[in-house]
């Protein structure tokens, strides 16, 4: 990691993105910053030097049924397993509805797609037109309600709840010491849930710097060369 000294998480929001910055080193200086499209995104990570960096969105996408590894995420968020959308195929990239999709999406894997699902596919467009294969050292897909199931070692109640963000709060500020004041002014377009996710994308952007991470998948690669895995 010499001269690299920053690792990033990114999470969707409200058509754009949201990307939080982590210090590898230092425990203070942790910010957020609004990026338009992806291509805003890679950029400035990559002015920032990231190391790696943690994005809440599908990179690799499936071409079989049962390729998946939705199932095991399942297992570790517990009661919170809605908040996982399954992984579609990379046949819904071609699609132009939702009705389309949910069609390419069964021939493919043997199952539709839902309209929250579908709403995704314009930003894993993104993300697939700004990274390549060889990127994926660099950016790997996370989630972060899963991430904060492993720093709590249990699942969480709603983070929609007092209960659920004070617990979330709390985790973060083990790693983010300054996520108080942080949270208190957050940029355009950005809720506090979304800087919470960003925020636990990047902690596990920060373990797999560190060679701690837990990777589920990547032994399997999609059609266009992308790794099927999500790294906590």
């Amino acid at each position: 990691m010499t001269g690299k000294e920053w690792v990033a998480g990114v999470d969707g929001a409200q058509k754009g993105w949201i990307v939080a910055y982590i210090p590898v080193r230092k425990s203070k200086g942790a910010y957020l910053q609004r990026c338009e499209t992806f291509e805003e995104v890679k950029a400035a990570t990559q002015i920032k030097n990231c190391v790696t960096v943690a994005v809440d969105m599908p990179i690799g996408l499936l071409e079989k049924p049962d390729q998946g590894i939705d199932s095991e995420i399942r297992k570790r968020l517990g009661e919170r397993r809605s908040s996982l959308f399954p992984t579609p195929s990379t046949s819904v990239l071609n699609a132009k509805t939702h009705e389309q999709a949910s069609q390419l999406n069964r021939e493919t894997i043997g199952k539709g797609i839902s309209i929250q699902t579908w709403n995704l596919v314009p930003q894993i467009r993104q993300i697939r037109e700004s990274l390549h294969p060889e990127d994926t050292n660099q950016f790997f897909e996370c989630h972060p309600e899963t991430s904060f199931c492993e720093l709590a070692k249990h699942p969480l109640p709603s983070k929609k709840t007092p209960e659920g963000y004070e617990q979330r709060i709390n985790l973060l500020r083990a790693t983010i010491p300054d996520i108080d004041v942080i949270v208190q002014t957050l940029p355009k377009k950005c809720k506090v849930d979304d800087a919470l996710d960003a925020f636990a994308a990047a902690w596990s952007a920060k373990r797999y710097a560190q060679n701690k991470a837990i990777i589920i998948g990547g032994h399997d690669y999609d059609n266009d060369g992308y790794p099927i895995r999500v790294i906590i």
